[in-house]
């Protein structure tokens, strides 16, 4: 029997129909490895969402549920990977492709550098309440400094105010030691150091996240020699990378071995890039509820409640040179007066003020040279600011003149409380009374004065 011969139709038919089999099976691959989400957008009903889960190592995985433990119908609700792991501290739920901003357009030029709009891309929301369109303005404020910030152009969010750190109103600096680049969908932003093309500063690693009370944003870095933020008690300058978190909320907590996070807030950190010094430092101005969290892409992630995301990035070949960019945006230290250099003595529930005078005496009497003597808040009356205990610390008022005749300073230590309750002899509190007059409180959503517990 002889060979079969097609027609020229005919074989136009058979390969696109090989060609329609093919895209049938890639689709298949696709639909099978992605879990349909059904997502509630309001007004709109229920979207479907497929999540495009990226293939990265785990060390790259930004947590899309760093708030609580992780399940995978949690993950699902908010649009992410699931991918459960050995190891409790990597994320099992990490962010998908689809989160995040796309640009606008095209990046517009500005006397001081650039600005374009931020459209969210559609995916579910992590905590509710995002912003669709936000700006992101850029600055190219001298050679060594980088400016961004994304705020909601249609409403006045909180910025911090600083005495320093103002609205820049000169000019784009030339000859910069720094290239920005700015990726379109999903955005990101990149910071790279001319001399050497080393990447500094890359979002790309995870999405904007930009809502109400809840503002995210990673960036992965060129090592893991990281140092800087604060106020804790940490164990080692360099920072841990292996997923450890450090909240940043100022609080009255004495220094203890548990790291945790003490009485300032500091934004600041530096990473060293390399064995030649070359260094750089990122500074975030914002002063609400944060964290920062680190893993060892490396990367790191700042999580705030509120404000804007207000960037600034430093350049330096050292870290001594990153540090003095920093301190000429945000003012140097004050220089404080000679005595507060020496030492200075100060505890908790010293009992009366006789047994204050006794340790100074004791002092005195070995000749110990130290400079100033505190009282903390047991010296009050109930502990409340503004007043004094009138038995166990009668003689107060003049205790300044007491030390000033051994030549030593007084501190007295004040927290920023005011009770509402009367004093011990049952007339009314002045500084309360005043503090309600003035309506100076702050205030829960009702309008009622928050009391504190």
């Amino acid at each position: 029997m002889g060979k079969a011969k097609f027609s020229k139709l005919e074989i136009i038919f058979i390969v696109l129909f090989c060609l329609a089999v093919a895209v049938a099976c890639v689709l298949i691959g696709i639909l099978t490895t992605k879990e349909e989400i059904i997502v509630n957008t309001g007004d709109t009903g229920n979207t479907h969402f497929f999540p495009t889960c990226p293939s990265v190592t785990t060390a790259e995985k930004i947590d899309c549920i760093p708030d609580q433990f992780a399940t995978k119908n949690l993950c699902n609700l908010r649009g992410c990977c699931w991918s459960p792991q050995v190891d409790t501290n990597v994320p099992w739920c990490y962010f998908s492709s689809n989160h995040g901003y796309k640009t606008g357009g095209e990046l517009q030029s500005t006397p001081q550098g650039f600005q374009v709009l931020l459209n969210r891309l559609s995916a579910p929301s992590l905590f509710g309440n995002d912003i669709n369109t936000v700006l992101l303005t850029g600055e190219y404020q001298t050679q060594n400094r980088f400016h961004f910030k994304i705020t909601d152009p249609q409403n006045k969010r909180f910025e911090v105010p600083h005495e320093h750190v103002v609205p820049f109103t000169g000019s784009a600096a030339s000859d910069l030691k720094y290239r920005v680049d700015v990726e379109s969908n999903p955005f990101s932003i990149r910071v790279t150091r001319v001399s050497n093309g080393k990447v500094l500063f890359n979002t790309a690693i995870g999405p904007l996240v930009y809502a109400d009370q809840f503002l995210q944003l990673s960036t992965k870095l060129p090592s893991s020699n990281i140092y800087g933020i604060g106020e804790h008690v940490h164990k080692q300058f360099q920072h841990n990378v292996n997923w450890k978190t450090w909240p940043m909320f100022s609080r009255d907590s004495a220094p203890s071995g548990n790291m945790d996070n003490l009485y300032g807030v500091q934004t600041f950190f530096l990473c060293l890039e390399d064995t030649s010094g070359a260094s750089f430092g990122v500074f975030l101005m914002n002063s609400n509820a944060m964290e920062f969290a680190l893993q060892p892409a490396p990367a790191v992630t700042y999580r705030t409640i509120g404000g804007i995301l207000d960037f600034y990035v430093f350049l330096g070949d050292t870290p001594e040179q990153v540090v003095q960019e920093y301190v000429k945006l945000v003012g140097l230290p004050a220089l404080p007066s000679y005595w507060a250099l020496g030492f200075q003595l100060s505890r908790y529930d010293y009992g009366s003020l006789d047994e204050v005078k006794a340790v100074v005496e004791r002092n005195v009497a070995v000749d110990l040279p130290f400079d100033v003597q505190y009282t903390d808040i047991d010296y009050m009356e109930a502990r409340k600011d503004f007043t004094y205990d009138k038995e166990k610390f009668a003689d107060l008022p003049e205790f300044q003149s007491y030390l000033h005749n051994y030549n030593k300073k007084y501190v007295l230590i004040l927290d920023p409380a005011i009770s509402t309750e009367n004093l011990a002899n049952g007339s009314k509190y002045p500084s309360y009374q005043r503090g309600e007059s003035s309506k100076v409180w702050i205030n829960g959503s009702d309008g009622t004065a928050l009391i504190g517990e």
